[in-house]
């Protein structure tokens, strides 16, 4: 295993058991670094299965997952997965041009799989698009949505705002399928090409939809740079949404030391606890380097700013009742490859385990200034 100033693992897993649950969270990136992108992807492939194999799983038990691609692919992923896995249907899987920041990696894979004897076993549904996963448990409907985009229809004529706005409307469409609703959703996760430019657009639609739909709790959310392989709209979204009851809480989490992002147009929680019976977790929303008036800390200077990321995520564990040993799954997001051993080094300074699978790509934040921005996990029993 490095170090944390050496190259990650090839494979990176995180089980968590408890309630005759067992809940595996994988990193793995491929076992050969020749320059050949269908070859990486390959090998990439057949680790995820041996690793979930390892734990007792396989591919039909995975409820949510992200490829990130350095450059899209020019072979059908998809058709290549379900052959190497040996499986049937669309898996709850997003494949992302976000390249890996590990020098020599053109594709790396974050995974979430999930097996229990007292739960529903995963249902993946019939539709191929957009993929999705169904869990029960503790009488709560636990739902993920992948590779929502606005309507093809759509075309080049309409601007950012409309489909962004599409984008939402047919991810509540989705919801509304399936019984639930926008207000359910815990966590979202927005693609934006040309963050930089198109941010406040995604926040134009967002702050509208969420007021048509009278959304009182906000929910955890990253919204970065990036793109849906093979999607030509501008934005692309998966998200997480619980149609719970007495027994399973969903609350946001305060702020400090930042502010809300609600305070600068952007309608979203810092972060969302999800207590249920056996357990609590959290989900951070994308955070970077923050302060409580909204300002960027430490501009230009990587360093300075990942200390700083790294000590707003550990406030926001705090105000759940945890610490980064409870870290279960991050990916963290830089604007330079050269960043990365940076983020390494700091990565070990803070406490967070190099064992605890870590996605680390190249992304262009939502503020020119901002080098960097890290999403997490945690989960602890209760």
């Amino acid at each position: 295993m490095s170090s944390g100033t050496e190259e990650e693992a090839i494979t990176c897993a995180r089980r968590i058991e408890g309630a005759g649950a067992v809940e595996v969270f994988l990193q793995i990136s491929p076992s050969s670094t020749r320059d050949d992108a269908r070859g990486q992807f390959a090998s990439m492939a057949a680790l995820a299965q041996k690793a979930l194999f390892a734990q007792g799983l396989s591919p039909n038990n995975i409820v949510f997952g992200s490829i990130y691609f350095a450059g899209a692919p020019t072979w059908n992923w998809r058709e290549v997965l379900t052959c190497a896995w040996e499986t049937s249907g669309t898996l709850p899987i997003s494949a992302l041009l976000q390249p890996p920041a590990a020098p020599f990696y053109l594709c790396t894979m974050q995974l979430h799989a999930i097996r229990s004897a007292s739960q529903s076993g995963v249902w993946h549904g019939r539709s191929a698009k957009p993929a999705a996963a169904t869990v029960l448990r503790a009488g709560a409907r636990h739902l993920r949505v992948m590779s929502i985009t606005p309507r093809a229809e759509l075309g080049g004529s309409a601007d950012v705002v409309d489909m962004a706005y599409d984008m939402l409307a047919q991810g509540g469409h989705e919801l509304t399928a399936r019984g639930l609703a926008f207000k359910d959703v815990v966590r979202t996760w927005i693609y934006v090409r040309d963050i930089e430019h198109n941010y406040r657009f995604v926040n134009q639609a967002r702050n509208r939809y969420f007021d048509e739909q009278h959304i009182s709790r906000l929910p955890a959310s990253t919204c970065i740079g990036g793109a849906l392989s093979g999607a030509a709209a501008p934005v692309a979204m998966d998200l997480y949404a619980i149609a719970g009851n007495q027994e399973v809480c969903v609350e946001p989490i305060r702020p400090d030391p930042m502010g809300e992002a609600s305070a600068y147009g952007s309608a979203f929680a810092r972060g969302s606890l999800i207590t249920e019976p056996g357990r609590k977790t959290l989900y951070v929303s994308g955070t970077a380097s923050i302060d409580a008036s909204g300002q960027v800390v430490a501009a230009g200077d990587i360093k300075g700013q990942l200390d700083c990321m790294f000590g707003n995520v550990r406030a926001l564990l705090a105000k759940a009742g945890m610490d980064f040993n409870d870290a279960v799954s991050a990916t963290a997001y830089l604007k330079r490859a050269d960043f990365y051993r940076d983020f390494l080094r700091a990565r070990a300074a803070s406490g967070l385990s190099v064992k605890m699978p870590t996605t680390v790509v190249v992304a262009d934040i939502c503020r020119p200034a901002w080098l960097c921005e890290i999403e997490l996990c945690a989960m602890r029993a209760t």
